[in-house]
């Protein structure tokens, strides 16, 4: 059961706008990345075989997009605050959803991507770092899954949205409303109370002090959990491509359909797991939730054996909710084996690991894609990195309190 100061800090001035913030930049930046972007590389590239490459580039663009600015932002959030980095991130972020309406070729909408991309890695170093600075160690767990729950959910409708849009009022549309969402985004982080590492001491207890004299060596932390962003971020690379090549080439689906796909098989999936998943970290512990979710596995296998958008998305909602059920579990762990004044960046370095993986991914994938007869191929080749985070996830120190 929360405490009265947990409470205090889920209703704090803070954490209302972070929510925010969070909710209208996630909606803008989902509205157009999941299905309109795709369909827009598909107008400009011409052919199937150069849509399928330019597809592949795209999510590799996004991966080197999201390399440097977790470096950049870890560095930002440390060292001039949270509130900074936010905001500079939700600037750049409508400025790139703009410049989508003006692309003229598929290179100028890659170099846009690329710089969308950016501005959503470069702040999201700082919001895990301020989620745990608002938080205590025995319910960090809850307060991750309460805020991703929040962001999370607002890419539910927002795909489908996207798509929609550009079907029935045009492929530009999606880009001007999503610019203009993320300028509220904006607008609220100036409300936000200038947060800084040091400034967080206040909301640490006597538990968490002495818990972070027996912190794991953090190069350790770096180099385990960077193991692991690199796993997954190589396993979301290898994903990434087929979940929109498959549906548009083998399932011939439109714009629309593509958006609900994302919509409910990831999105709404996404969301549904978070608070249960916060609970049970913080119940059980962190490693016994980060095993479990490995066992979303054959559902990325199963994802080539579907033969309708229905049977696709019923099998993306097996994979998501088993992978996403650890991600409250994830971000506490990461943040409770690192100093307070070193979140941001650790977060920033574990991210720019997980950027590696998506970068190499794709090219993996779509050679795959392309070469071999059978497509099932690619698609167990996406499953292997999964079972390859055993061995990190069991060599990290599990941080659960005992009677928490």
């Amino acid at each position: 059961m929360e405490n009265e100061a947990d409470s205090a800090n889920y209703a704090s001035h803070n954490f209302i706008l972070l929510l925010v913030i969070i909710f209208f930049t996630t909606f803008a930046s989902s509205m157009v990345s999941a299905s309109p972007v795709p369909f827009l590389i598909k107008k400009l590239a011409g052919t199937k075989e150069a849509f399928a490459v330019f597809i592949g580039v795209l999510v590799s663009v996004s991966s080197i997009a999201m390399i440097t600015a977790s470096f950049a932002g870890g560095f930002l959030a440390d060292k001039f605050g949270r509130k900074r980095a936010i905001a500079l991130g939700s600037g750049i972020l409508g400025a790139s959803l703009f410049a989508y309406t003006i692309a003229a070729n598929v290179f100028w909408v890659i170099a846009v991507y690329f710089v969308h991309m950016f501005s959503v890695s470069l702040f999201q170093p700082a919001f895990t770092a301020l989620v745990a600075d608002m938080s205590r160690l025995s319910s960090r767990g809850k307060a991750f899954g309460r805020f991703n729950l929040f962001w999370i959910g607002s890419a539910i409708p927002a795909p489908f949205v996207g798509g929609f849009l550009a079907d029935n009022l045009g492929l530009h549309f999606p880009f001007i409303v999503a610019a203009l969402m993320s300028l509220i985004g904006l607008v609220a982080c100036f409300g936000l109370a200038g947060i800084s590492s040091e400034a967080t001491s206040t909301n640490r207890d006597s538990t968490e002090v002495e818990h972070e004299r027996i912190l794991m060596p953090f190069g350790r932390v770096i180099l385990i959990f960077g193991t692991l962003g690199l796993l997954s971020g190589l396993a979301g690379g290898l994903l990434a491509p087929l979940n929109r090549l498959y549906p548009i080439n083998e399932l011939h689906v439109n714009a629309t359909e593509l958006g609900l796909a994302f919509s409910i098989g990831t999105a709404l999936v996404t969301t549904l797991v978070q608070i249960p998943g916060g609970r049970l970290t913080d119940k059980y512990g962190r490693k016994p939730i980060m095993l479990f979710s490995l066992l979303g596995t054959p559902f990325v296998i199963a994802l080539a054996y579907t033969h309708s958008l229905s049977e696709f998305i019923l099998a993306a909602a097996g994979m998501t909710a088993f992978g996403n059920i650890a991600a409250p579990a994830y971000q506490a762990w990461q943040m409770e084996l690192v100093p307070c004044s070193k979140r941001a960046f650790a977060s920033g370095l574990i991210n720019a690991a997980t950027g590696v993986g998506m970068f190499l991914g794709p090219f993996i994938s779509i050679w795959l894609y392309q070469s071999q007869p059978n497509i099932t191929i690619a698609f167990i080749a996406a499953a292997l990195p999964w079972l390859l985070q055993i061995p990190p996830i069991l060599k990290l120190k599990e941080t659960k309190i005992a009677g928490a």
